[in-house]
């Protein structure tokens, strides 16, 4: 995946695109490789020789991948409550995969390892 029209994608046709253009250049790449290598794993009617993602959805899920807080990857990992002083938060578990692909992709025969 390339950073040009990753960026151009960005610019052109997401609104809410902060996260993307925050990041610099070595984590957008980071960000888009494991997009990819996540969704081709998941989604292995796809191979990147034969035929590959289409590039909106490795960019939809580069992005949803750089959204993840720490609260969202804790969630993840199983934590559903955190409390200090008082304060407590209750977490729902969140998808691995960005709506936004599911959307562009379809949805998966079978169960997703979320």
């Amino acid at each position: 995946m390339d950073l040009i029209t990753a960026n151009a994608y960005f610019t052109e046709h997401v609104l809410h695109n902060e996260e993307w253009f925050t990041a610099d250049d070595p984590t957008r790449q980071r960000a888009l490789n494991g997009a990819a290598k996540q969704l081709y794993r998941l989604f292995r009617g796809y191979a990147p020789d034969i035929k590959p993602l289409p590039d909106e959805a490795v960019f939809e899920q580069a992005l949803w991948l750089l959204r993840m807080d720490e609260t969202i990857r804790k969630s993840q990992q199983g934590v559903k409550s955190v409390s200090v002083s008082g304060l407590g938060m209750t977490m729902e578990r969140v998808g691995t995969i960005a709506p936004e692909v599911i959307a562009i992709l379809g949805r998966r025969v079978g169960r997703y390892a979320d």
